[in-house]
Formats: structure tokens, sequence, C-alpha cells
């Protein structure tokens, strides 16, 4: 497991599939300069998602033989598919960027809280139930797959008290907005405020 160094930070996204996690996350990386760690799956790519970019998209085979050589730090299991980061991946992040992000289901961010303790700051991005079922219609989710993400809803929601700060996404250049002035204070990077 890789060892932080001073000031060294990772920033977990979490949250209801469909709350816009990943769109928010990467706006605030941007601004922010931070550099995101990206997962391994076993599943298959949606239409709009891109191999490196999205997810590694990779075989069973190949997350199997990647468990058994013990490069995953996290594992999950959504929906029968797997989901993995490999410790090689934060460490040479870290290379790259001061401060890192993933965006990772509950699972994953109580793993990584667990790993890196209060160098770990969870970020969790919310909406209400009928706005992600709206999102995921949208995003070509079919019937059962967004059925699938809301019958969690409630357990995801009940996860949003173990984190650090809290925000739910109406409006994405607001949330966008407070999140990295908030993200701003732990890493001191001193934004100008334009208001």
């Amino acid at each position: 497991m890789y060892a932080l160094k001073d000031k060294e930070m990772i920033f977990v996204f979490t949250g209801p599939h469909g709350a816009g996690r990943k769109t928010v996350a990467e706006m605030s990386g941007s601004t922010l300069g931070m550099k995101q760690v990206i997962s391994y799956t076993t599943r298959p790519p949606k239409a709009t998602e891109e191999d490196g970019q999205d997810y590694h998209f990779i075989s069973p085979a190949q997350f199997a033989q990647a468990q058994a050589g013990g490069e995953f730090i996290e594992v999950s299991t959504v929906n029968d598919h797997l989901y993995g980061i490999k410790s090689s991946d934060i460490e040479f992040m870290f290379q790259q960027s001061g401060s890192i992000y993933l965006i990772l289901n509950r699972f994953g961010a109580e793993t990584l809280k667990k790993l890196y303790s209060d160098r770990v700051v969870q970020i969790f991005i919310y909406a209400q139930r009928d706005t992600l079922e709206e999102r995921m219609k949208g995003s070509g989710d079919s019937e059962e797959i967004a059925s699938k993400y809301l019958s969690d809803y409630e357990n995801e929601l009940a996860y949003r008290d173990h984190c650090d700060h809290i925000f739910e996404n109406v409006d994405l250049a607001h949330t966008v907005f407070d999140l990295t002035k908030t993200l701003d204070q732990y890493l001191n990077r001193n934004l100008v405020d334009l208001d």
C-alpha cells in the first residue's frame, strides 16, 4: 500500500448513482489541478463511456488475475460486476499531483477511509430520487438497471452521515462552485472568489 507523504490528500466522491458525482468530481478536480485515479471494472462500457477515461474495462479473468496478484487495495461488487482500485495507480497519480480524487460507491469510500484515515476527505453528492430517475432515463439506462440502482437509494443516502461534506446537486454550476471553495480549504490553493 502507498504511504502518503505530507500534505497529500485523497478526495473520495460518493453518493447514489445518477447524482452527478462523476461530473462534479471531474469539474472540481480540473479546477483544482487534481488527478483522478480510475477504477477497474468487469462490466461492459455504456455507449457514452470510454475505456481509460470512465473506467478501465477488463475481463473477469483479467480482474481475477490482478486480484490474485494483490494489485487491488479495494474490491467491491455492484449489480454482479466487480470494481477495484490498484495501489500502483494511486502511487502513480500522486507522482503527477499533490492530491488525487476517486469516484467510488460507499463500500469503496469506506475502505479508503479505513486505509488512509484522516487523509481521506469523503464528499457525498446526491439528488432527490425522482431527479435521479429522470437522469438515468436521459443517460440511456434501461428500466431494469435504473430500478436496481434506485432500490438501493435509501441505503446510499444513509451513508451521507459518514461523509465530511454533503452537497445536493440540483444546479451543477453552483454545486461545483461551492465544492471547489470547500476543497480549496484543504489544498490552500487560495482561489480568487470573483463573487
